[in-house]
């Protein structure tokens, strides 16, 4: 008979792996919908549609009492940050293989690495240098720079979102220990529908209600992602989740390929097995280390917050 911990912790596991499945599922409507609309008002729309979920959940936990000590200045940059990593993400799925794109996603954790060590002031061993750079060389590998179908200009505003969202993960990491969870759910999807309607309101076009639809579907799904995962990551031990994110990537493959008619190269899979080959190491030696484990991908910087 399994204890409690290991039913809550196989739960978890579970809705993580389905979180993460959703966000790809979510990609790949966003990949289907840039072919017509701009990418800032898919953004917009499906933010509207992704706050729903979040605010049944914050209700159902009665967390809205909560949101009044929230430090706006810090909800504020953080979700401009991670407006900018979506928005470089959405644009990467639309122009690059969806397998390629994930590759560059999973640059997050290795600049989030060095955005510690110039910003807060962390140290970083040759172990994890180490492994930092060959989770890079993995990703020069998977995006095949050399090839003769690579876009550099596509391939540099994709690089931009590691960049961005990493930024908002270090915002959060310095500056919001004191915010709660659900300040971090409702403060950036609000403010990720008034960043993205500033923009959007000068590329709006007219939606059918299909696409509107299907949009909609994107946006609940993010929504739904985005509390999956964060509770995993709250419960489950680091090594357990950080090794989940990685589902991401055979999602991506799987999508692509099926939906997208996308066949990974050779160098996709060279590269990738080198990217989660080090991160996961990354992951096990912190959790050997004792420190705090965070993964973080483009969506939502997951981090030891308070309830």
């Amino acid at each position: 008979m399994k204890s409690v911990t290991e039913r809550v912790y196989l739960t978890d596991f579970i809705l993580a792996c389905i979180g993460y499945f959703l966000f790809v599922g979510h990609d790949s409507v966003v990949k289907h919908l840039a072919e017509t609309y701009s990418i800032v008002q898919i953004i917009f729309v499906n933010s509207w549609f992704a706050i729903i979920p979040i605010i049944l959940y914050t209700q159902t936990l009665h967390g809205w009492k909560k949101l009044k000590r929230a430090n706006l200045k810090v909800h504020f940059f953080r979700s401009l940050t991670m407006a900018f990593a979506i928005f470089f993400a959405m644009t990467g799925f639309y122009y690059l293989p969806m397998v390629t794109m994930y590759s560059i996603i999973f640059l997050i954790p290795l600049f989030i690495t060095i955005g510690s060590v110039l910003f807060l002031g962390e140290t970083v061993r040759w172990k994890r240098l180490t492994a930092i750079i060959i989770g890079f060389i993995g990703t020069i590998i998977s995006i095949n720079p050399f090839g003769t179908e690579i876009n550099y200009y596509h391939a540099l505003l994709a690089l931009c979102c590691p960049i961005a969202a990493s930024s908002s993960y270090l915002i959060v990491r310095k500056y919001g220990h004191k915010e709660n969870l659900f300040s971090f759910l409702v403060y950036g999807k609000i403010l990720m529908i008034v960043f993205s309607g500033m923009i959007a309101v000068f590329y709006f076009k007219p939606i059918p209600l299909d696409d509107l639809m299907l949009n909609a579907s994107a946006g609940l799904m993010r929504g739904i992602a985005m509390i999956f995962v964060i509770n995993a990551a709250r419960h489950l031990p680091g090594a357990i989740f950080g090794s989940i994110t990685y589902v991401q990537i055979f999602g991506g493959v799987l999508v692509g390929y099926f939906v997208f008619s996308e066949i990974p190269t050779i160098n996709n899979y060279i590269g990738n097995i080198i990217i989660i080959a080090a991160g996961v190491y990354i992951v096990l030696r912190e959790m050997k280390l004792k420190k705090n484990i965070v993964s973080s991908t483009a969506r939502h910087p997951t981090i030891p917050i308070k309830k």
